[in-house]
């Protein structure tokens, strides 16, 4: 943290973002901290910005003891002796601004690779990570939806897809002290449309696919500003790596070379700068040969899917425009396993468990198109719920993706937030229309994942999607503690199967 955060400074990179209405009268202030959170304002002498909506009784007695300053979007002043107030135009770009000079612009020193796409981020960014952090000694830092790795040992579970921009400053200023000199992160459209990486310039960015999603109250109004959102990560990329196999794959390659980057387009077919070819592609693993410039090399996966070789594709291209050799570091990526993602559960007599993340319209149909390629004869039986007050756009995906590739159907609870996931699940049951799936609902996800286990025969196949290795259901504001899928499943497995 700068030790010289002061009014001044404050001004100025509120001034310089254009973004500042009016600001205090000129009492000369030095702040030791910067909170957004009035529950983490714990020092003397912080500069508290209001992210959101304001109203004077948030300022209690306890927080007006230890702020020295505010900041807020709040039109009128708040006219409390002795602490600043400064007006700006977006308090969201206002936190961003002021959390980059607070932790000493850390942006600037890291290397940054940055990945978006409906599906397929944290996988991507696993891959790219586990490269990257061979071939540079373990100096890769990494932010994705499961875990935050900031070197040196240190990680911990992620809360958001990317952080709130202080939590990402604030991270990156960590993963610096920690010797790291690369950094390897998703970017959702949320971060672009909620400005948590306003200011962040990326040396490689990348584009995997899009498809409708995160379209609904408090996210996207519509498909276009979903994209134009996604776009953004082109306009702020040096080289820029996409999909071209995505109907919008070259429309990202075309708006990220009007703003000067230089682009790499991957395909498994088309005329591209990357190309890829499958030899092998099954539940046990993935073989392919990727060629640039005439040469050619094979890898390997232990992660089963041939979407998840178009992430890795992407993955090496982007670790590749970073000046390395991936060839060098084959042995990272064929022993990666992400958590939550193509995982596989043997079963004496219940079939194959598979627990993926995939949680929208298009990753769940991926996911059952290679599944149905490559499972024959056998019934397959889906534990699947929506998410409560976002993404309701999903709901109607997933009853046509139970229609089209699905025998037996659990409908259940996934983060339903302050909705009833009965309700929920209505609106899934109401987009099946195929008269022959064998539809049942258990609220209980463990009781549900419980039932789908017994239901299934030797020959069949358990799809358990959505929630990965999630450690909670976010029920009512509150974090539920859950067991996740994986855990629920093998200790059912080991209480039925015992020998």
């Amino acid at each position: 943290m700068r030790e010289d955060f002061t009014n001044e400074i404050v001004t100025e990179s509120l001034n310089e973002a254009g973004i500042l209405v009016e600001k205090p009268s000129e009492i000369r202030r030095h702040f030791d901290d910067l909170q957004f959170d009035s529950r983490k304002v714990t020092k003397k002498n912080t500069l508290f910005v209001v992210k959101g909506a304001f109203k004077i009784e948030y300022l209690t007695a306890s927080l007006l003891d230890k702020i020295s300053g505010i900041v807020t979007s709040r039109k009128e002043k708040i006219n409390i002796p002795n602490l600043p107030h400064w007006i700006v135009s977006n308090s969201q770009i206002a936190l961003a601004v002021l959390s980059a000079e607070f932790f000493g612009h850390p942006e600037k020193k890291l290397k940054i690779l940055g990945i978006t796409g409906t599906k397929g981020k944290t996988s991507s960014t696993y891959m790219a990570y586990s490269l990257l952090d061979r071939l540079t000694n373990h100096q890769t830092a990494m932010f994705s939806t499961i875990d935050t790795f900031l070197g040196r040992g240190i990680k911990f579970k992620s809360e958001l897809t990317t952080p709130e921009s202080y939590e990402l400053f604030s991270n990156m200023k960590k993963a610096l002290d920690n010797g790291n000199k690369y950094l390897v992160m998703e970017v959702s459209s949320q971060s672009y449309l909620k400005n948590r990486v306003f200011g962040i310039h990326f040396k490689v960015g990348a584009f995997l696919n899009i498809s409708p999603d995160h379209i609904g109250i408090n996210e996207h109004p519509t498909f276009a500003d979903y994209l134009a959102h996604k776009k953004m990560l082109a306009e702020n990329s040096d080289v820029f790596v996409s999909n071209i196999d995505d109907a919008h794959g070259q429309e990202f390659i075309d708006h990220a070379k009007s703003f000067g980057a230089k682009t790499v387009s991957v395909s498994e077919n088309k005329k591209a700068d990357v190309n890829f070819h499958i030899k092998k592609a099954d539940l046990d693993e993935s073989i392919f040969y990727l060629t640039e410039k005439g040469n050619s090399q094979e890898f390997l996966l232990d992660i089963p899917g041939v979407f998840n070789i178009y992430n890795a594709s992407v993955a090496i291209a982007m670790v590749r425009e970073m000046g390395f050799k991936p060839e060098k570091a084959k042995k990272a990526l064929a022993e990666l396993q992400i958590p939550g993602r193509m995982v596989k559960i043997k079963t004496k007599s219940h079939g194959l468990i598979i627990v993926d993340y995939a949680h929208n319209g298009q990753a769940v149909t991926t996911l059952l198109t290679f599944l149905k390629s490559q499972h024959q004869g056998g019934k397959i039986i889906i534990v699947l719920g929506s998410p409560g007050d976002k993404g309701e756009d999903r709901r109607s995906q997933f009853g046509e993706v139970i229609s089209k590739f699905v025998d037996v159907a659990y409908l259940t609870t996934d983060d339903p937030g302050t909705e009833d996931p009965h309700q929920i699940n209505n609106q899934i049951r109401k987009a099946i229309s195929n008269p022959n799936v064998e539809l049942h609902e258990e609220l209980d996800r463990s009781k549900a994942i419980q039932e789908a286990i017994k239901k299934a025969n030797i020959n069949d196949l358990v799809v358990l999607a959505a929630k990965g290795e999630d450690a909670f259901q976010k029920t009512n504001h509150v974090d539920v503690p859950y067991l996740g899928d994986k855990k629920v499943a093998e200790e059912f497995l080991a209480e039925i199967e015992k020998v």
